[in-house]
């Protein structure tokens, strides 16, 4: 068999394998929303009475494990939490509540929503602030929210976690969608 038969015959095998590879891993998002499942944590006060947030710059947002600066979280809390001042890095008298918001990537096996596994976890919450600035963890509202859509941009995660947190929640866990 001449050498450019050979080589003719290994492209196609190697198209084919990418191709058997890419079809596996591939799972396309073509819904017009995002779904996700929020698990209740702790509630020892009501958001309704906070007035503002500090957000720690440097512990505050993270994703993945890293340090995540997204200029639009401000805007988002004061739309999504109705807490008009978001403020980064002030002390107890200027704000005594904080905001931390956590999220990760990785399918999540045991937390299922309509026969799909969760991609992400975000976890968040506003905490009230001991004097010495740091917050409170037995003073707290918190959320775990887990996403189930693929490939969502950390800031969309922040998005839906945020309408979770806001989301009056009567059962221990509870299913939600946003819209894209």
């Amino acid at each position: 068999m001449p050498l450019m038969k050979k080589i003719a015959i290994w492209t196609c095998v190697v198209v084919a394998v990418c191709g058997v590879i890419f079809a596996v891993v591939y799972e396309p998002d073509f819904s017009n929303e995002y779904v996700a499942v929020t698990a209740r944590g702790s509630a020892n006060f009501q958001l309704d009475n906070v007035t503002c947030v500090s957000i720690d710059s440097r512990h505050g947002v993270i994703f993945d494990e890293q340090e995540y600066p997204d200029p639009k979280l401000s805007e988002a809390i004061s739309q999504i939490l109705s807490i008009k001042n978001v403020m980064f890095d002030v002390d107890n008298r200027a704000c005594p509540w904080s905001f931390s918001i956590t999220g990760i990537t990785g399918t999540i096996y045991a937390v299922r929503y309509n026969d799909r596994f969760a991609r992400y976890l975000v976890s968040l919450g506003v905490c009230t602030r001991s004097p010495n600035g740091l917050p409170n963890p037995n003073d707290c509202v918190e959320k775990n929210i887990y996403v189930f859509n693929p490939r969502v941009p950390p800031h969309q995660l922040f998005l839906v976690a945020l309408t979770g947190l806001a989301k009056l929640q009567v059962n221990e866990w509870e299913a939600f969608q946003v819209r894209k």
